[in-house]
């Protein structure tokens, strides 16, 4: 319900800057939580059978095709991690990655939030446009994480199996030198 009213072009002024700072603060909130605090293993962050293993968004969304082009957040912060490209497919690179990449999912989902304030000072029919402009610009950084956790989650697997592993093909191999 509207209680502050402008004009078009000040209302057009205070929703840019509200939105440039609701995206620029919710970012650097969230990139000031501790990585720990985002679990792997909650319910919200795991992989749902319906998505199927990621492959529902490369098969709605045809998400390879556009995910390298979403801006990355990573760069506006210091000493922020960037999730543009795998580096290393070290076991705990792996867990740091898929933390990371929860992260930016919970980062994403509470820049939609603040859509709803704008009916404070938007007529109803602007307010759902905001609403609508929260969920479509941050739709997409969601989907991006919801496709890569699966495979991330694929290789961590691997990495842990292959660390686990390795001890014994050492031994193995220096019992046959010996």
């Amino acid at each position: 319900m509207q209680i502050f009213f402008f004009s078009a072009v000040e209302t057009l002024i205070i929703d840019v800057i509200v939105w440039s700072c609701f995206h620029l603060g919710i970012g650097f909130w969230a990139s000031q939580i501790p990585v720990e605090k985002f679990d792997p293993d909650h319910w919200f962050f795991q992989t749902f059978d319906w998505e199927k293993g990621g492959q529902i968004y490369q098969d709605l969304f045809r998400v390879r095709s556009w995910k390298r082009f979403i801006p990355q957040g990573s760069k506006l912060y210091p000493n922020t991690f960037s999730l543009q490209k795998l580096k290393s497919l070290d076991p705990e690179y792996l867990e740091l990655w898929l933390r990371e990449s929860i992260r930016a999912e919970f980062c994403h989902w509470m820049m939609i939030l603040p859509g709803f304030l704008f009916f404070l000072w938007n007529s109803v029919e602007v307010g759902w446009l905001m609403v609508l402009y929260a969920v479509a610009n941050n739709f997409f950084p969601i989907v991006a994480q919801r496709y890569n956790r699966p495979r991330i989650r694929r290789y961590l697997e691997l990495a842990r199996r292959d660390q686990h592993r390795q001890p014994v093909i050492f031994e193995q191999q220096a019992a046959a030198v010996q």
